[in-house]
């Protein structure tokens, strides 16, 4: 699932690719509580979710570590500062 098929505006390749995935699984995330709100769920069907849940949060605590921190203020070194007020 992609998030959409607009190019994400940063210039560093591999920011870009961890981005979309991260957009990608956020929607994951999103149809899982959706799923967890639907009525009258046996406890296996909680069970099936709530694992995918938790599979989905572990790769989120990942994902978002320090390298990708990282990538996302080298990026923001590159931008210029023609917007700040004085």
């Amino acid at each position: 699932m992609q998030v959409s098929d607009r190019t994400i505006s940063v210039t560093n390749y591999t920011l870009r690719t961890l981005i979309d995935e991260l957009g990608t699984e956020c929607q994951n995330v999103i149809t899982l509580i959706h799923q967890l709100q639907l009525p009258d769920l046996s406890d296996r069907q909680k069970a099936e979710i709530l694992a995918e849940f938790l599979s989905a949060a572990i790769h989120l605590n990942v994902h978002c570590g320090e390298d990708f921190q990282t990538l996302i203020a080298e990026e923001m070194t590159k931008l210029s500062d023609e917007d700040e007020e004085d």
